[in-house]
């Protein structure tokens, strides 16, 4: 990923702030010790995001781990917050983008993030109002412009269509991270054993 060999099995971040992913965690020496433990067992790629808590899930990662082992890819996304009830909000536009990328590295403590991760949302759903309702190619020359100058290893995204993933290709991607278990198979289509 972006240039370095990850384990098939990562460790999702999302869980580790308190319940809805807001808030410290319950139990917070647990936390620390379960980061702690999963890269004892070789996880060398965690998944993150600064409104993940928000910011709790970040700065758990650092308290445990920094400085961090050399081969851990860190991966984080923008493009989503938190409103002050704990309800996630877009946030979709350019200077936003950057202005989460710049939160995760602060947060991270770290002079570029490996991979970010667009993580697009949905219009048609209504959740992203008039002034969130950005076109992807604006999107995506942000992230990577933010690549270009270093703050970001390589871009990523998440939540996409077949048709979004076609339109951000030329971009230049690490990853698409989209949900898929035994319950949601909407994104079998951008599998490899899709189109």
């Amino acid at each position: 990923m972006a240039g370095h060999r990850v384990a098939r099995i990562g460790f999702g971040a999302m869980q580790l702030p308190g319940p809805g992913v807001w808030g410290p965690p319950r139990d917070r020496d647990t936390a620390l010790a379960v980061l702690r433990r999963a890269v004892e067992l070789g996880v060398n790629h965690i998944d993150t995001a600064q409104y993940y808590g928000p910011g709790v899930s970040n700065e758990l990662i650092r308290a445990a781990l920094h400085p961090y082992p050399e081969d851990l890819v860190l991966v984080s996304k923008v493009g989503g917050d938190r409103d002050s009830q704990g309800g996630w909000i877009p946030a979709q536009r350019p200077e936003q983008l950057r202005a989460g990328v710049d939160a995760n590295l602060r947060s991270l403590a770290v002079e570029q993030v490996h991979v970010v991760n667009l993580r697009l949302m949905n219009p048609e759903e209504g959740a992203v109002p008039g002034d969130q309702r950005v076109d992807l190619d604006s999107q995506l020359a942000e992230m990577a412009a933010l690549r270009d100058e270093g703050k970001i290893g390589a871009v990523g995204i998440s939540s996409v269509t077949l048709d979004q993933l076609r339109q951000a290709l030329p971009v230049g991607l690490a990853c698409v991270q989209n949900a898929y278990s035994l319950l949601d198979r909407s994104g079998e289509p951008l599998g490899p054993s899709g189109e």
